[in-house]
């Protein structure tokens, strides 16, 4: 097997993972609207309402608007979520609130292995991007975890207009690395990676965590 000249790596499940679970964020926030919810009837109705949405992606949208378009499409994940659960209308700034709690680096953190292993690649002199079905907070919790130095090039989907399973942003991060597929391997924790990276051309290591939370 080739060595590869270059990593393309998944973002959430597979370099940094919630401390708390979605219900648990979701409950701590509604608590400071007045609402005490259950925290498990909200993780799963998050999960359905993920998993019915269309792709974070916004091939059509300028960037001067693709903040209000990210805001909206978390706006009706959440809106599903609690109502769901019985809580419609929600209550005002809710909505907002949870979107900016995402976006400090408290929820998150970085799974044990990660640190040593992008800085073991930095120094073997691969090319390390990520590639991540999100928004454009990444960017910013990259940095402010401390990962973003390690990487070459950090691409979401909101911003390409492309999600996986898809290839697109696969692709778009090999051209920018100046790399083949058959020279880059692709790391992710869901089935939406192992297709992109097929349909890119590309190898895929699939991870198998037990849960997307980090256990302390």
């Amino acid at each position: 097997m080739t060595a590869p000249a270059g990593l393309l790596l998944d973002a959430m499940g597979t370099l940094i993972g919630l401390r708390r679970s979605v219900g648990c964020l979701y409950a701590e926030v509604a608590a400071e609207h007045g609402l005490e919810l259950d925290p498990e009837p909200l993780d799963r109705a998050f999960a359905e309402a993920y998993g019915a949405a269309a792709p974070l992606a916004f091939p059509a949208v300028s960037a001067q608007h693709l903040e209000q378009a990210e805001r909206h499409w978390w706006q009706q994940r959440i809106e599903a979520t609690f109502r769901a659960v019985g809580v419609q209308p929600l209550p005002i700034g809710l909505g907002s609130d949870l979107f900016d709690r995402f976006a400090t680096p408290e929820p998150w953190g970085i799974y044990p292995e990660v640190l040593a292993a992008l800085k073991r690649w930095r120094g073997q002199g691969l090319r390390l991007a990520v590639v991540s079905n999100f928004d454009r907070r990444l960017h910013d919790l990259l940095e402010r975890l401390g990962l973003r130095e390690l990487l070459d090039l950090v691409l979401v989907s909101s911003e390409v207009g492309s999600a996986k399973p898809e290839p697109g942003m696969l692709l778009q991060a090999l051209e920018q690395l100046e790399l083949r597929p058959e020279q880059a391997w692709h790391i992710g924790d869901s089935r939406a990676d192992a297709a992109a990276a097929a349909a890119a051309g590309m190898r895929c290591l699939k991870l198998e965590r037990a849960s997307g939370i980090l256990v302390p």
